[in-house]
């Protein structure tokens, strides 16, 4: 318990000192966001926030020996994130990068071999009898999170908020699972992921408050690293689900509008996202407060909930949300 609190208080305070040195430090290097090109008119904010998470990241994964395998494609990411921030790199490439090091990942072992039977209190082996299949799920899980999490960043906050509860859920989940005190491996991935959640909560006042963007660096690097987590922790896709539902979700909707709807290529960004519909008719801070709350309220709920339930609540949620972005962006076109 000891260690748990050690690695909560050592994240809450780096990633709050941190960030505040980010706002210091980041006009001094020139890194700041560019909002001529929204055709937005104020100062320039401190950006990439999210290279100062990105190196905490490094630094807690270097204490954790079994995890230092995960630094060399952290480091390609955050570097390859932070250049399309400061200068933004054809799609085509980025997507490239993001399959390439969830492939090297896969090579490595990083995959997901077994899969709850939400019917039965049983595992599905694939590695064993679909090792492709496992390898293919693998890398296309690793994808879709670390992406969904990126466009899930359109409001202050926001990103930085849900993915310290997909973190905390992560490591509650370590703590009611009672091999946590038996397997030291177990332990660290629970206490990396406690340190984590904490990073996260510790910078999530400025980002919320509108004083520093996270950037690519941060999305791409924070959702890379649930998606990571969460095979690590024994492929809790279930729960992973059910915790980053919303990005996920939206994630999903975007890609279907953008191509079958609006006949348009699915990278080509816009500001018909969950979020921005929401900050439409709202204040954009009250907006992020109530995902990051749901969020929270689902968090909680896929480590209490039992197995068998975690993907017929994730089920019936995707129908609520889909009919929530539906009528929404129906709306936003009538206008």
């Amino acid at each position: 318990m000891e260690s748990i609190i050690t690695a909560i208080l050592s994240g809450l305070g780096l990633g709050a000192v941190a960030t505040f040195l980010s706002l210091k430090l980041w006009p001094k290097f020139g890194w700041l966001d560019f909002p001529e090109r929204y055709g937005l008119k104020r100062e320039r904010i401190p950006y990439p926030g999210g290279a100062s998470l990105w190196f905490l990241a490094l630094m807690g994964l270097w204490f954790i020996e079994p995890l230092r395998a995960l630094i060399l494609p952290l480091v390609i990411l955050g570097y390859v994130s932070f250049k399309d921030d400061r200068k933004t790199l054809p799609a085509w490439f980025r997507l490239a990068v993001h399959v390439w090091l969830a492939l090297f990942l896969a090579f490595q072992g990083v995959q997901i071999y077994f899969i709850s039977n939400p019917f039965a209190d049983t595992n599905f082996a694939l590695a064993e009898t679909l090792p492709f299949l496992a390898m293919s799920l693998s890398i296309a899980w690793i994808v879709a999170i670390q992406n969904a999490m990126n466009w899930f960043d359109g409001l202050p906050g926001l990103n930085v908020g849900i993915s310290g509860v997909g973190f905390l859920t992560l490591a509650l989940l370590g703590v009611v699972r009672p091999e946590l005190w038996f397997d030291p491996n177990h332990f660290n991935l629970t206490l990396i992921n406690f340190y984590l959640a904490a990073l996260c909560a510790g910078a999530f006042w400025w980002y919320w408050q509108g004083k520093i963007i996270l950037g690519d660096t941060g999305s791409q690097v924070l959702g890379w690293l649930l998606a990571v987590m969460a095979i690590f922790s024994g492929a809790k896709i279930a729960t992973t689900l059910l915790v980053l539902s919303l990005p996920l979700l939206d994630f999903a909707w975007v890609i279907f509008r953008r191509v079958w709807l609006e006949k348009k290529s699915p990278f080509k960004g816009d500001l018909f996202h969950l979020h921005h519909l929401l900050a439409a008719r709202s204040e954009a801070s009250k907006v992020t407060l109530y995902l990051v709350g749901g969020s929270l309220v689902l968090g909680l709920a896929a480590v209490f909930l039992p197995s068998d339930a975690k993907l017929p609540s994730f089920a019936l949620i995707a129908v609520g949300v889909l009919v929530v972005n539906w009528r929404l962006w129906r709306g936003s076109q009538t206008k």
